[in-house]
């Protein structure tokens, strides 16, 4: 049985022990490779530019009567242009892009066989294509298949000397490739972190939190997926600022976003909305099971983020989602469960249809 927020609930859900800005953000698709999102462009440029170059070689290769070469690497300006025709009329490509592999991989290998070294030249774009239009494990398969059979060959037909130069220089372009990769998807996630990430706290942003909140409507619509949220706010942070200074008030949240993400499901999504306001986002989470986790993290506040002589806490409104929610009216009843447990003396939990917690304090008042 898992546990939110410190209490046993009947979903069998582990809880969560790492921070927001932990790991792959939550909540966004993790980076397979650098190229995933601009690999419909980049087939599409590259397909021109492989019909203009291999275009005359392949009228060359029938003209010679080299039937098989011929045959071979039209099959590949084939694929490509279909494909290509495809991404410029914005639909979806008619082959996958491995199926290219099929006649590409022979058409190297007899270019070997019966060019030698001029024919070897064509290994290296070929390990470049593969890098561009395929997923990276399936791209440095492909270039490790390529690299063996292409030495075989070279090594058969050319000689050990050739052979062995071009296993290595094949190899490094192989290895440069990839941690030219890895420096874009290192950055990719860096640059996707300052997007969604709230710089002070490692909370996720508003920004994000809209594009969460809008998926989830999504899901629900579609499966009928029950998701609540809570809307939550430190109470009288400006006191907080105004007696202990902004650097303690800087603290305060980010102790409240570590105590919250370290105690929250791996799926629970924390967004900090503005300000000293945050917003919970439970997915899978009924308005019961939602006011519980609700009143957990209140006495978790309450207990856990003392300063001297005061206890910090935390009002919440709860709402669960419903059939016809937008992103507005669901926000709007967590904002209005969030004014009304402020108005009746905060430090407390309010649910959208009217439900109240009494706050129970802590006996001892711990200090710094």
């Amino acid at each position: 049985m898992g546990s939110i927020l410190g209490y046993t609930d009947s979903r069998g859900l582990a809880p969560a022990r790492m921070r927001p800005s932990e790991g792959t953000p939550p909540g966004t698709n993790e980076v397979d490779d650098g190229l995933a999102a601009q690999r419909e462009q980049i087939m599409y440029l590259i397909s021109i530019a492989t019909v203009v170059a291999f275009l005359p070689f392949t009228i060359f290769h029938f003209l010679q009567g080299n039937y098989a070469l011929g045959a071979l690497t039209l099959s590949v300006l084939l694929i490509v242009s279909m494909n290509s025709a495809a991404v410029f009329w914005q639909r979806r490509a008619p082959i996958t892009s491995w199926v290219i592999l099929i006649p590409m991989v022979p058409a190297v290998t007899i270019s070997l066989r019966t060019h030698g070294i001029s024919g070897a030249f064509w290994c290296y774009p070929v390990v470049l294509f593969f890098y561009f239009v395929l997923p990276r494990r399936v791209a440095n398969a492909c270039s490790a298949a390529l690299l063996g059979a292409a030495s075989f060959i070279a090594h058969r037909y050319i000689g050990t000397g050739v052979s062995t130069r071009f296993f290595v220089s094949l190899t490094l372009t192989i290895i440069i490739v990839n941690i030219v990769l890895n420096i874009i998807e290192t950055l990719q996630r860096r640059l996707l972190r300052q997007a969604i990430e709230d710089p002070l706290t490692g909370a996720f942003n508003r920004r994000h939190m809209d594009v969460c909140l809008i998926d989830t409507i999504a899901r629900h619509t579609r499966t009928q997926a029950p998701a609540s949220m809570l809307l939550f706010d430190i109470d009288h942070f400006k006191h907080i600022n105004d007696q202990f200074g902004h650097a303690v008030g800087d603290i305060v949240l980010k102790r409240l976003v570590g105590g919250v993400g370290g105690r929250s499901r791996r799926l629970d999504l924390l967004f900090r909305a503005g300000g000293e306001e945050f917003v919970l986002l439970l997915p899978d989470t009924r308005l019961a099971e939602a006011i519980l986790v609700a009143e957990h993290l209140r006495a978790l506040v309450a207990e856990s983020l003392p300063l001297p002589g005061s206890l910090v806490t935390v009002s919440v409104g709860v709402s669960e989602l419903h059939a016809g929610d937008t992103l507005d009216t669901w926000m709007n009843r967590a904002d209005e469960a969030l004014y009304l447990a402020k108005k009746t003396g905060r430090n407390r939990v309010v649910s959208s249809s009217g439900t109240a917690t009494t706050p129970v304090y802590p006996t001892t008042l711990l200090t710094h």
